[in-house]
């Protein structure tokens, strides 16, 4: 399969003067589907395909002998135009989503909220079931996975009132989300991880050590990667009552280097874990993040057929 994508280029200043999230979301979806070209074989799908391990029973038509040959192992082509995958999105809600730079970009959480409804309306549209679920300091809201007219509205619905509240404990939230997964399923989540705790990335490489397929967004805005400001300020954690006042120059480089060393270990960890892991700046257009995310999986999708 070939594949090359150049979305179609929707300005984010554009998007951010659109009120409605559901017709935001659609707008970036679309940009994405036009910016795919793919095969007349493979059609124009989004395809989140696998190969299962062959086992007995199964149908041997579908047995994929280049794969057999290539890994020494019977494997079974899936197509999502026989079984439908079920999918999860799961958005970090808590209080550091919220950061509002002084630059006219959208919030970590309003970043989140339109790529998850682009994400929905791509699953949606072959027929995928997709649920919903937010989480601060517990597992807030939860719209369960289904298939059926009108879920993905209810889904928009839900994602459009959604505002950063409470302070962030991922563990426990996809700790009682995978209670509930009881057949593998794409958990999508998105998240900056800043004071997520010490057994986040654990509860993330869980969820994938149960066979489920994680995809980890890592959201973070330009200023938490560079720290730009000039002036001595006070830095204000969003989730608790810390605060630092300091000269940015002085520890400009620092934090740089600090922010790097998070990355790179959050980077390493969900390597180890088989969790797909992508940084996504708020900066950047979300139809370029989405198409370069399915872009990636295809292509590693046609390299282990």
């Amino acid at each position: 399969m070939e594949l090359e994508h150049k979305p179609a280029e929707v300005d984010p200043r554009v998007l951010a003067e659109i009120g409605n999230l559901a017709f935001r979301a659609r707008l970036v979806a679309d940009s994405v589907l036009h910016g795919m070209h793919r095969s007349r074989h493979h059609g124009t799908s989004v395809e989140f395909a696998e190969h299962k391990e062959y086992a007995p029973g199964d149908n041997v038509r579908h047995l994929d002998w280049r794969a057999f040959a290539r890994h020494d192992r019977d494997y079974i082509k899936r197509y999502l135009d026989e079984s439908h995958v079920r999918a999860w999105l799961v958005i970090d809600s808590s209080k550091s989503m919220g950061y509002q730079p002084a630059a006219a970009r959208a919030t970590k959480l309003e970043y989140a909220k339109l790529c998850g409804g682009a994400l929905a309306y791509l699953l949606a549209r072959q027929g995928d079931a997709i649920g919903l679920a937010t989480f601060a300091e517990r597992l807030e809201i939860e719209v369960p996975s289904r298939a059926r007219r009108g879920h993905l509205m209810e889904m928009l619905t839900e994602l459009e009132a959604l505002v950063p509240n409470g302070s962030t404990k991922l563990t426990d939230a996809l700790d009682a989300l995978a209670q509930g997964m009881t057949r593998r399923t794409i958990v999508v989540l998105f998240s900056d991880l800043f004071d997520a705790g010490e057994g986040a990335l654990d509860a993330i490489a869980r969820l994938a050590a149960k066979k489920h397929d994680v995809v980890l967004f890592h959201l973070l805005d330009p200023d938490e990667l560079e720290l730009p400001f000039e002036d001595h300020t006070e830095f204000v954690s969003m989730e608790d009552d810390r605060s630092v006042a300091a000269d940015p120059h002085s520890i400009r480089a620092a934090y740089r280097e600090e922010i790097r060393r998070f990355l790179r270990d959050v980077e390493l960890r969900a390597r180890a874990a088989h969790v797909e892991h992508l940084v996504l700046r708020t900066d950047q257009s979300p139809g370029e993040a989405l198409g370069r995310f399915l872009a990636r999986r295809m292509a590693l999708r046609t390299t282990a057929r």
